[in-house]
């Protein structure tokens, strides 16, 4: 039986007249708030349909509710469209709160080239037009080691620019223990699809010898080898290393790319990781084309990294995709600003997503115990906390097996209160995503720094008295 509130829906016009709609709507703003006003008035005829989330009684009340979503639609869209997050998972580089965090350095100089023009395309000392990314491009080439390189809008991107030029249509060799999915919907041999390519795949999901690839290798051909960054094989296994298949490449007179994953530019074994290739043993091993990422291991902005001969490289600049893949100046100068750290670095670099790696584990177990002792007198009185030790992990796809020490403040008490807590401090502003398990709820002392502490204690505060007023309403 349908909802007897159905029909008493209000109209559009009635509620574009309302006193408190009506100066929203003045003026040329009249178009976008009447399609607000009617997405609000639809939005409403669904939840009486699956009669869910409408609180009202009669057409007077079912008026207040739609004025009420109107003007919380309005709010919301004044404001930013993402809100700061407070990142105390655990998770390094976490691909759903935005990957790495950029240096002020890169801020800054962003900044700069979004508020005023600049020499992207312009070569000032000859007053001719020159290509983007010129000199960003030969700070990754420097820095990498290679004779050139190419910066578009990701990784994705780049894989899919570098297959479809070296291929142009003919076949791609494959090994099928390398056909892997990344998160969301990135499933590679989706994007291979896309580049009309010939895929072969040869060996096994768990054994692929040089020879499963020779099988294949035909003058024109190209092979493909992917960094298993996101997941192991372990146990009966082989693979063939990207120096092998390169010198194989060259002897077949086939084109090798490779997809490096993450980027690294700094000996992560340093930090107490395992071995992660760098980009700069990637170009020393000699494929033709190498791919990366710029927001995960290399710790700058969202970027598609290439990296090859200056001849490949140029090709690539020639392709008729390459601009329709270009980057934004910020992002350039973001990027420029993340590299020349590295140059300037005599040891770990000025990055957020390093610095979070490197920190020790002492300096974490005493900012654990004066968060606890300054939080220990507001917390509810069933609850109880304490500092402990726990694993956590790297992120974006990178070190998939790989577990980093660290510390947590972690209360326990009542689960629904924790839970209610936890979804507090995640519609908070900043918002906090900490961790919580059987354990009890954590902030986790890996991901947040120093300058956000206060803003921890404000937030847990904050969600605390907001509890208590539910409890005593």
């Amino acid at each position: 039986m349908p909802h007897p509130l159905l029909r008493e829906l209000p109209p559009v016009g009635a509620l574009l007249d309302h006193p408190e709609i009506a100066d929203l709507a003045r003026g040329r703003r009249r178009a976008w708030v009447t399609r607000l006003v009617q997405q609000v008035v639809d939005g409403l005829r669904r939840d009486l349909v699956k009669d869910a989330g409408v609180v009202a009684a009669d057409r007077e009340q079912l008026a207040a509710e739609a004025r009420r979503r109107i003007g919380e639609a309005v709010t919301d869209l004044a404001g930013p469209a993402h809100r700061r997050v407070i990142n105390a998972t655990g998770v390094v580089v976490h691909t759903n709160l935005g990957r790495s965090n950029w240096p002020q350095r890169a801020v800054d100089w962003a900044v700069e080239v979004a508020a005023g023009n600049s020499d992207l395309e312009f070569v000032l000392g000859t007053g001719k037009r020159g290509h983007r990314g010129r000199k960003v491009e030969a700070k990754l080439a420097l820095l990498a080691g290679s004779e050139d390189a190419l910066v578009i809008n990701n990784n994705a991107a780049a894989v899919w620019l570098a297959v479809r030029h070296a291929t142009r249509g003919g076949k791609l060799v494959l090994s099928r223990g390398e056909v892997v999915a990344i998160g969301g919907s990135f499933r590679l041999h989706e994007i291979l699809a896309e580049t009309h390519c010939q895929l072969v795949e040869v060996g096994t999901t768990n054994r692929t010898s040089l020879a499963d690839y020779e099988e294949h290798m035909e003058p024109g051909a190209t092979v493909m080898k992917v960094h298993r960054s996101n997941f192991t094989v372990a146990g009966f296994t082989e693979e063939v290393g990207v120096a092998d298949l390169a010198a194989a490449c060259r002897r077949k007179q086939c084109k090798l790319v490779y997809d490096a994953g993450s980027g690294a530019l700094f000996p992560f074994a340093e930090l107490g990781l395992p071995p992660e290739p760098m980009l700069s043993e990637d170009v020393a091993a000699a494929a033709d084309l190498i791919t990366c990422s710029g927001d995960k291991l290399l710790g700058g902005c969202q970027a598609g990294i290439v990296l090859g001969s200056r001849e490949e490289i140029a090709a690539l600049r020639q392709h008729p995709m390459r601009r329709a893949l270009r980057v934004d100046k910020t992002t350039l100068a973001a990027l420029d600003a993340v590299l020349t750290l590295y140059l300037e670095a005599e040891d770990v670099p000025a990055l957020p997503t390093l610095q979070h790696l490197a920190r020790p584990v002492p300096e974490m177990d005493a900012a654990a115990v004066r968060l606890a002792e300054d939080l220990a007198a507001d917390q509810p009185a069933s609850w109880t906390v304490q500092t402990a030790a726990a694993k956590a992990s790297v992120g974006g796809g990178s070190f998939s097996d790989a577990e980093v020490e660290t510390r947590l403040v972690q209360w326990r008490g009542p689960h629904d209160q924790l839970e209610r807590v936890h979804q507090i401090l995640r519609e908070g502003d900043p918002a906090l995503v900490g961790r919580i398990s059987q354990d009890g709820l954590g902030i986790d002392l890996r991901t947040v720094m120093p300058a956000e502490y206060p803003a921890v204690i404000d937030a847990m505060r904050s969600a605390w008295s907001k509890l208590e007023e539910e409890h005593t309403t």
